[in-house]
């Protein structure tokens, strides 16, 4: 046990949590026999045979795995009424330990689980594991997802351990914590437009994350293509907070984005997916003019410039996957009258009434899979075409 003087462990929490041990152990004896890995090492600082090298945690599917180690070796038997190992469980980081798993002698090497005072609440499965090892398997149902913990044990037996030699590990607070709970992300799921906000295919992917209890070890965000499985790592961090997830995206494309984050404890979130769509800039569409283009210089203008279309039309073919969203995106100002006809569909007439004097505005939208090509004919007046998401 820890000589240091501060913030130290008490052995008279130990006794406490071994009175009701006693207590509930009487009642047995009277009767029938009835994400997260991490090990803490202890020095040889206690005589007796329950010297503690370390103590560990880990999982099952439905239980949490607490593993003691000693220095030298011990039988079951040789525990005798008195000697015993404890898990002192505190599921709200205020020293007060709400639940104890015990690790002892009746007849045969046995666990229980009590309130750290009188009150039984149930047996445990305990295993041997070697001549100096043991383990206590506690439901997670019983616990809870997060919890601080320390081990210790009590070796009663010849001098000097007459009253009891007691380890701790640690020897010295503050306690483990485990936690299972994962990080928390919150981030839209609703699709994401580019130029809205970008004046080219780059953008930033927003999101925000924190974890409570272990904190955040790495995020990562990840992007898939449309109608695959296959997702690829695009930029990672290491802190919490709020994020402005800087992309380097590629014109004409469609991909699928999600968040993985990690805490310090191996829980793991990954988000449900957001779509986020980048368009085909009016620079690479010239082709699909009846009139040669002329682009128009526009700061405010996705790729710097936009087309100004005064007679003729504009045709674009694309062979759609299962996200077919096609949209034709420029600037709401002037005066205008156009015509767009999809290969399967009725054509429909827009104009500039209804639009706002800015750029980047989503003009037209189609999501007809059967759609393979549309035809955009001038009626009067100048339309501007900035990009085509297609």
């Amino acid at each position: 046990m820890s000589r240091h003087t501060r913030a130290h462990r008490s052995s008279g929490r130990l006794l406490l949590a071994a009175v009701g041990f006693l207590l509930v152990s009487s009642v047995l004896s009277a009767g029938p026999a009835a994400a997260h890995t991490y090990t803490r090492a202890d020095g040889n600082d206690s005589p007796g045979k329950l010297d503690l090298r370390s103590v560990s945690v880990s999982h099952t599917a439905t239980g949490l795995v607490h593993t003691f180690r000693t220095y030298g070796p011990w039988t079951s038997k040789s525990l005798g009424v008195d000697s015993f190992f404890l898990i002192q469980i505190d599921k709200n980081k205020d020293r007060r330990y709400e639940r104890c798993a015990f690790i002892y002698y009746s007849n045969r090497l046995r666990g229980s689980l009590t309130n750290c005072r009188a009150v039984f609440i149930r047996s445990l499965p305990v295993a041997k594991l070697s001549g100096t090892a043991a383990k206590i398997t506690i439901p997670k149902s019983l616990i809870g997802n997060v919890y601080w913990w320390a081990g210790a044990s009590r070796w009663d037996g010849p001098a000097p351990c007459g009253r009891g030699c007691i380890d701790f590990a640690p020897n010295n607070f503050p306690d483990i914590l485990h936690d299972m709970i994962a990080p928390t992300v919150k981030m839209a799921t609703t699709p994401l437009r580019v130029w809205r906000n970008s004046l080219s295919a780059n953008f930033t992917f927003p999101f925000s994350l924190f974890d409570r209890h272990s904190g955040i070890k790495s995020w990562t965000v990840q992007r898939r293509e449309v109608d695959t499985d296959i997702w690829s790592n695009v930029i990672s961090g290491f802190s919490k907070g709020s994020k402005q997830a800087p992309i380097v995206g590629e014109e004409g494309t469609r991909f699928d984005y999600r968040v993985v984050a990690k805490d310090k404890q191996g829980n793991q979130t990954i988000t449900l997916p957001r779509r986020v769509y980048i368009p085909i800039d009016d620079d690479d569409l010239a082709d699909g003019f009846s009139v040669p283009p002329v682009p128009v210089p526009d700061a405010t203008a996705f790729g710097g410039s936009y087309t100004p279309m005064s007679s003729g039309t504009f045709v674009y073919t694309w062979t759609p996957g299962t996200d077919c969203l096609f949209e034709l995106i420029g600037p709401g100002s002037g005066t205008w009258n156009v015509t767009v006809t999809p290969s399967v569909g009725s054509p429909t007439t827009i104009d500039d009434i209804p639009f706002m004097d800015a750029q980047r505005l989503t003009l037209y939208s189609n999501n007809d899979c059967g759609a393979t090509q549309y035809v955009v004919t001038l009626n009067s007046g100048t339309f501007g075409l900035d990009a085509v998401l297609g």
